[in-house]
């Protein structure tokens, strides 16, 4: 089998953390971060949703005090059986960077 060519631009980090996702103000559902890069991440979730969809993550309460609040938006860039690969709208902001040192 071949396997897909890569087009990341960042280097991925493991990463466990719950995440509010929305769209347009509206509440979708959630998802937890599988891992993270300067450029995005990998979305374990049920939602499926279209690749291009905008949607906004909100960290949720227990990922910790230094990220509360913290939303970040994002794109959809591909869907899989097991959740969402998404691309940060804006790369290396300070929130992707505190997402990245958590």
């Amino acid at each position: 089998m071949i396997k897909p060519k890569e087009h990341r631009r960042g280097q991925r980090l493991a990463a466990a953390m719950w995440v509010r996702l929305s769209s347009s103000g509206a509440e979708l559902g959630m998802g937890s971060l599988a891992n993270v890069s300067t450029s995005g991440a990998f979305l374990e979730t049920q939602l499926r949703l279209p690749v291009d969809a905008n949607i906004t993550l909100e960290a949720v309460s227990s990922a910790g005090e230094a990220l509360e609040g913290l939303t970040i938006a994002a794109r959809v860039a591909r869907v899989d059986s097991l959740g969402l690969g998404i691309e940060w709208k804006v790369m290396a902001t300070p929130q992707v960077l505190a997402l990245l040192a958590a």
